[in-house]
């Protein structure tokens, strides 16, 4: 199974900064047999930063990451309008890309569903609160588990913490950097992916810039 990246280009002035949940409910809405696919992953979009909004640029794309057999089921996006939180914007026709292997890539989002999340006593505040260190090491050992799974090695860093909103639902994770790949690793943490939410753009990997 061959996974590609297929672009389509965006006009629009700006997205919602936090988009993902309202990206993957727009290109559902557009294409109803996309809900609940195991197969579709989709990028962020790229922008400017103003506050809560992503100000679009001439490359501000939907990259959708799938295998290149399924490009037919989303053909029917190329010149749909979509609205994201309010903001309108329209899909040009796409480009593939292959994946390229890269010895470090990046994902702006992982997101890990950890049961019984570890606390802490907080005297101050009189309560416990999460024990941040102790979440972050819990999260090194699920990605890590999470790689031997697919037969990759890797150096692994947590990159600061991030979050997205799910039906008003805030939820946290890390941008991950991934170091030290050869090229099959590499095209492999790709093509599969780390952590849930891949068709809300968490856990997708791309190559770190510069590297």
């Amino acid at each position: 199974m061959t996974v590609v990246d297929l672009s389509f280009p965006l006009t629009g002035t700006s997205v919602p900064r936090d988009h993902g949940y309202a990206l993957y409910g727009a290109i559902t809405t557009c294409v109803p047999a996309l809900h609940g696919t195991d197969w579709l992953g989709v990028h962020p979009i790229g922008g400017r930063l103003a506050d809560a909004a992503l100000l679009l640029g001439r490359t501000s794309e939907v990259r959708l990451r799938l295998p290149a057999e399924r490009i037919p089921d989303v053909l029917a996006l190329a010149g749909a309008r979509l609205v994201l939180g309010g903001s309108p914007v329209r899909l040009g026709p796409p480009t593939v890309r292959a994946l390229a292997p890269r010895p470090a890539l990046d994902a702006r989002l992982v997101l890990l569903k950890l049961t019984d999340p570890p606390r802490r006593a907080n005297a101050e505040l009189a309560r416990d609160v999460l024990d941040n260190d102790a979440i972050a090491e819990r999260y090194r050992a699920e990605l890590g588990r999470q790689l031997a799974a697919i037969e990759v090695t890797a150096e692994l860093a947590l990159c600061g913490r991030r979050s997205m909103t799910i039906k008003g639902k805030r939820l946290l994770g890390y941008s991950v950097r991934l170091t030290g790949l050869d090229a099959d690793a590499s095209l492999r943490v790709q093509e599969h992916g780390l952590g849930g939410r891949r068709a809300m753009g968490c856990g997708l990997f791309r190559p770190t810039r510069g590297k």
